[in-house]
């Protein structure tokens, strides 16, 4: 399983739930049928928080994610905490259409459908299904207005905590046709994670700079800093996906040099141009080759993926990398199960020239609401969502605990019509810094004092729980996540949109073509001498005509 999706936001209690369950249920011949009721949206003086009255049953669908498959049972949808109290507080009882098990599964039920014009009331759908029923007349094209009159407070600040990005994504025509079930950009940043028992252990200060940086992986290779007189050390790990964020990538080290492969961004014009062509790429695919060149870099790291490269941690063979913030729990954390006087610590990204390094991000939306053009009651979806919200970020504790509670034991994994705030996790560890700071842990929800209490134990001696401190804790990734924030460094990519008519044919190649040729730069059995003639190529191979076709998005957005 993918290590980054096991670590989804709330997930990191357990280090094994993924990302939203999704959406399940079983045939009934009532679904996508819901019974006549008031169209509250249009009534005068519509309260938001009404009950209806008799219970409006709303057909959706719902898939199990890989981490609760094994658990799941279908009657759980009728009877776990969020249906009982949807039905109570809100009046709503779902229905399902299907019950799908597993992402691919999930999405070809929900693509039959959109193909037979059968789709449920609310449906949760991707970008690419959204541009196709964009084209349709099977769904409500205006969600605007009730959006506007019915989602609360709360709920309208945690989706925009990142601006209007998630909803103008959502928008087609000037109309907004889906609710975006917003995440957080900020999680997929990048990195530095360096071992400073080494650095301390070889007398060496912390990196300011890509130049530093370069030293400090030499000395740990050449100066031994595991201390068993053996020449076995590796300075950088890296796996032959280094372009995808997560476990030993190198998009950090790109971005150190202002380079930003696979986003697009703006050039001074302000058109939108492919990172992985720009002129600053060359800097740092010369960094990394003198790097491999040097030996600083396993040999044979083109045939590693991540988790095969990840086991140099494990192994305390490796004293850089570069990922996302949850490596202190995978894999650095086997480092410190296995050595226990390690010390993995997460750094900003160094930059090539003394301006601030950004870590590049894209747009989080992990997939769009719809509802049934034919449906009389779209506002439902919107309560919906006012009651996660409410549950999660604005009841008491005891309400959260009840609801929520861990995704490992809760019910929260069986409801799937979310929205969470983009700082979600980064505000975990300031309310945790903010309790060991004071010694108050009144205001800490469950999973923050699940953090809190990991992080004393750790402090205690138990090095299983190393990893909470290494994220949530006053030395973690998130320490560092704050000055992200609070500098306005992300680099977002400016394209977020659904994939254009020639990204659908022939962007798979273009990646896969500079893929090969950036590991052969690397690995020096290609020159960047031929840099201008690669892009050419990829220009030919359609990149030429999906930067067209970006800008025309770009201008009618």
């Amino acid at each position: 399983m993918d290590k980054k999706v096991m670590f989804k936001v709330s997930a990191a209690i357990t280090l094994a739930v993924a990302a939203l369950a999704g959406c399940s249920g079983q045939n009934d011949s009532n679904a996508g049928t819901s019974s006549p009721q008031p169209t509250a949206s249009t009534a005068v003086n519509a309260d938001p928080n009404a009950k209806y009255d008799p219970p409006l049953e709303v057909s959706t669908h719902f898939s199990v994610g890989a981490s609760f498959a094994d658990k799941f049972k279908d009657e759980q949808l009728n009877t776990n905490v969020f249906a009982k109290g949807q039905l109570e507080e809100l009046g709503i009882k779902l229905t399902y259409k299907w019950i799908a098990r597993g992402d691919d599964q999930s999405f070809q039920k929900s693509s039959v459908a959109i193909a037979s014009g059968d789709i449920p009331d609310i449906m949760v759908v991707t970008k690419e299904q959204l541009a196709t029923l964009s084209k349709t007349n099977m769904i409500n094209k205006d969600l605007a207005p009730v959006y506007d009159q019915y989602a609360s407070q709360l709920t309208k600040d945690i989706m925009h905590e990142e601006g209007d990005i998630a909803f103008d994504s959502a928008t087609f025509d000037g109309k907004l046709i889906a609710i975006p079930n917003t995440d957080s950009s900020g999680d997929l940043a990048s990195f530095l994670w360096i071992r400073m028992d080494w650095l301390q252990k070889l007398n060496l200060e912390k990196p300011k700079s890509m130049d530093e940086l370069y030293e400090v992986i030499r000395a740990f290779v050449e100066k031994d800093p595991d201390g068993n007189g053996k020449k076995d050390t590796v300075g950088l790990m890296l796996n032959k996906d280094f372009l995808s964020p997560g476990v030993g990538d190198a998009v950090g080290i790109f971005n150190g040099f202002h380079a930003y492969p696979k986003s697009w961004v703006k050039d001074e014009s302000g058109k939108l141009v492919y990172g992985s062509v720009q002129p600053e790429m060359k800097d740092a695919l010369a960094y990394l080759h003198r790097l491999y060149k040097d030996g600083f870099i396993e040999k044979d790291f083109g045939a590693k993926d991540s988790g095969k490269s990840a086991e140099l941690a494990g192994a305390n063979r490796v004293g850089v990398e570069f990922g996302a913030m949850w490596n202190g729990m995978y894999p650095l954390q086997q480092t410190k199960e296995n050595f226990p006087d390690s010390d993995w610590r997460a750094m900003p990204l160094l930059s090539n020239d003394g301006q601030p390094a950004r870590p590049q991000v894209k747009l989080n939306v992990a997939n769009y609401y719809v509802v049934r053009k034919d449906f009389q009651n779209p506002e439902a979806l919107i309560k919906l969502l006012n009651f996660w919200t409410d549950k999660n970020w604005g009841s008491s504790k005891e309400e959260y605990d009840k609801y929520i509670g861990s995704l490992e034991t809760g019910a929260a994994h069986l409801n799937q019509l979310r929205a969470w705030p983009s700082k979600k996790n980064m505000n975990a560890h300031l309310h945790v810094k903010e309790a060991f700071a004071t010694g108050d842990t009144s205001k800490l929800n469950s999973e923050e004092k699940s953090y809190y209490d990991n992080i004393v134990k750790y402090k205690a001696g138990d090095m299983k729980l190393a990893q909470f401190e290494k994220v949530f804790g006053e030395t973690g990734s998130f320490s560092v996540m704050d000055q992200y924030y609070k500098n306005n460094l992300f680099m977002m990519d400016e394209y977020y949109g659904a994939s254009t008519e020639t990204m659908k044919n022939k962007f798979s190649t273009i990646v896969k073509t500079e893929m090969e040729y950036y590991t052969k730069v690397i690995m020096g059995s290609e020159s960047l001498d031929g840099f201008d003639d690669f892009v050419q190529k990829l220009n030919k191979l359609g990149l030429e005509q999906i930067t067209k076709e970006v800008n025309e998005w770009n201008e009618n957005r």
